[in-house]
């Protein structure tokens, strides 16, 4: 038996509701620490990953200056290529916007990040020991541990060039 195709589309007006849920349930609030700087992911534009019209999954991405960050990416169904689809999405579209590279952040405990992300190409380009610190100063709510019980402590940021 086939599995169901994954799709992926950009977000639009009748998501709201489902991206402001979506952003709650994975960072405990719309907002994403990182860097020093607190954002709301709900402003930026996206995309989400539907099976059979089902959505699976939720990529928010802000370009900039030639850059494309993803600020969130959060799927219900780990490991079925959810993930790799949104992305491929997101590396689509930023090499539409002409962006020169593709990044994020992530913590030292998300150790399953830490793989996926170079699974779809992406290196690691920096380590800020104690960024979570920082972070935590403008959204208190960052618990103190993650996965397998690990101290949030440290920010690392992947990247991939497209130029």
């Amino acid at each position: 038996m086939q599995s169901p195709s994954i799709a992926v589309r950009s977000l639009r007006d009748d998501d709201r509701d489902w991206v402001l849920s979506t952003l709650t349930t994975t960072w405990g609030s719309v907002q994403v620490a990182r860097r020093g700087e607190l954002i709301d992911a709900s402003r930026f534009p996206g995309f989400v990953a539907t099976i059979g019209g089902d959505r699976i999954g939720l990529a928010v991405i802000a370009i900039r200056e030639g850059e494309c960050e993803v600020l969130s990416l959060s799927v219900t169904i780990p490991r079925r290529g959810v993930g790799q689809a949104l992305m491929r999405r997101c590396f689509e579209e930023a090499r539409s916007a002409e962006c020169e590279r593709v990044w994020l952040t992530t913590t030292n405990d998300n150790i399953t990040a830490y793989a996926f992300y170079q699974h779809v190409g992406m290196d690691l380009c920096a380590l800020r020991p104690h960024g979570v610190v920082a972070a935590r100063r403008l959204k208190p709510t960052i618990p103190l541990t993650g996965q397998a019980g690990l101290p949030i402590d440290h920010e690392l940021e992947f990247e991939l060039w497209l130029k």
